[in-house]
């Protein structure tokens, strides 16, 4: 359910949350836009501008609201640091474990059609088994028992090496051919920019290690790094341990371990081990029938991890198993299985914040205007978090709501009830109904 009537007040989730927001602003036009902003991201049915700004009563030009996403001056960091101390408030409500805590490591594509969008890519979603033009979004998401929340966000600019060296040597062919001082500017404006981002390129794994950095800097309290296999890289790796933190991620099969003096591939390997070798884990709704063994592994230069091979509820060795690595070579199977498993909520976040907060609703041109788009839906799903007391789900608005869907929808139900008692306070002071319906229609 999404708001369709106008919206003439602001939610109390907005109201009382200003305080911690207000300061990135320099102007009161800024505030009120943060506000339409994204009480439009939790409340309307659509995430673009045009969208956001028609649903409120005495509306502006939406050519004030793109202005303040796209050009205006503020910190859209400062904004996230902001909800991030107003995150850490909530946990410390009660007491909390960094044994607990979880740091995940994550990448979702913003899907769009293709267009001149800064940064847009055409990328493999495996998922749909297809490539798609989207923007590439690796995230950091902390969960701690009941207590969840999105940390940041570094954007994957793609950069493919081979082929554009492959274009730059056929410029260079056809100007050798035929000579043009046109072409050559062309040329040299090509090679500076291949040479500029190829300097400035940074991969999924080490936006993932900034991620990391960033979490301890903040002053996070967690233990343990989950990630899947894709981000199992010794780079990352590294920055995890270096920074004192254990991880658990998923293990592609190719993985080289070391077993009776020779590499084999982990899906070489595990195809010797028989079937008496696995044992059942109830984890859960589900029994998970796991191998475990410490292994050197070739790609961390030869550092000894435990590996988990799993199979959910049924074990059969004629399939391959779901492959798990840790640091923590001392784990029982169990633990490793039930901690990997924490992952989870990062999948329901990427849900939420696509289906019912806007993430890839844009149609923004220009970065910088997107990526304050993507904070400022950060800021709509934290501030559809409990307010109450210690001790309460903090996922709830007036009461205990079991999705962000029904969490949005008391939102909605509230900026009707806003819009009922304003409709009464204008038949009180006398607005004919005609006059209220051509405001309420403007």
């Amino acid at each position: 359910m999404t708001m369709r009537l106008p919206i003439v007040q602001f939610p109390s989730i907005v109201v009382d949350n200003l305080v911690h927001f207000a300061p990135v602003f320099a102007t009161e036009e800024q505030v009120k836009h943060f506000c339409e902003y994204v009480t439009g991201l939790i409340a309307g049915d659509k995430a673009t501008v045009a969208a956001i700004n028609a649903l409120f009563l005495n509306k502006n030009d939406q050519s004030a609201l793109n202005k303040f996403l796209t050009q205006a001056d503020w910190d859209e960091g400062e904004l996230n640091r902001r909800r991030i101390q107003l995150e850490l408030t909530r946990l410390h409500r009660r007491p909390v474990s960094p044994r607990a805590g979880r740091l995940i490591l994550d990448d979702t594509l913003a899907h769009h059609t293709k267009c001149s969008m800064e940064g847009l890519a055409y990328l493999k979603d495996h998922a749909l088994n297809r490539y798609v033009w989207a923007h590439n979004v690796v995230t950091s998401y902390y969960v701690n028992r009941a207590d969840q929340f999105p940390v940041d966000f570094r954007l994957y600019l793609q950069f493919r090496q081979k082929q554009e060296l492959a274009t730059l040597r056929q410029e260079a062919t056809a100007l050798a051919t035929s000579p043009t001082l046109e072409g050559y500017h062309q040329y040299l404006v090509d090679l500076l920019s291949f040479h500029l981002r190829r300097q400035t390129f940074r991969s999924k794994t080490q936006l993932a290690a900034d991620l990391v950095r960033e979490a301890v800097r903040w002053g996070l309290p967690f233990d343990v790094v989950l990630f899947d296999s894709w981000f199992n890289r010794k780079p990352l790796i590294n920055v995890i341990e270096e920074e004192g933190k254990d991880w658990v991620g998923g293990c592609p099969r190719d993985r080289n371990v070391l077993f009776q003096n020779r590499w084999v591939q982990l899906q070489e390997y595990i195809r010797t081990i028989p079937a008496e070798a696995y044992h059942p884990y109830k984890i859960g709704e589900h029994v998970y029938w796991a191998f475990t063994k410490v292994l050197p592994m070739k790609c961390l230069n030869r550092r000894r991890v435990r590996i988990v091979a799993s199979y959910r509820d049924t074990l059969d060795l004629s399939e391959l198993p779901n492959f798990y690595t840790t640091n923590r070579k001392d784990w029982e199977c169990k633990r490793i299985l039930t901690t990997y498993c924490d992952r989870w909520p990062t999948d329901t976040f990427n849900e939420d914040v696509k289906g019912h907060l806007g993430f890839e609703g844009y149609q923004l041109r220009r970065l910088r205007g997107i990526r304050r788009h993507w904070y400022l839906s950060f800021v709509a799903y934290s501030l559809l978090g409990d307010q109450g007391p210690p001790g309460r789900s903090r996922w709830a608005v007036k009461g205990r709501y079991e999705s962000t869907g029904q969490r949005c929808r008391a939102v909605v139900d509230e900026l009707l009830s806003y819009l009922v008692h304003w409709i009464a306070q204008q038949l009180e002071v006398g607005s004919p109904p005609t006059t209220i319906v051509q405001m309420l229609l403007a």
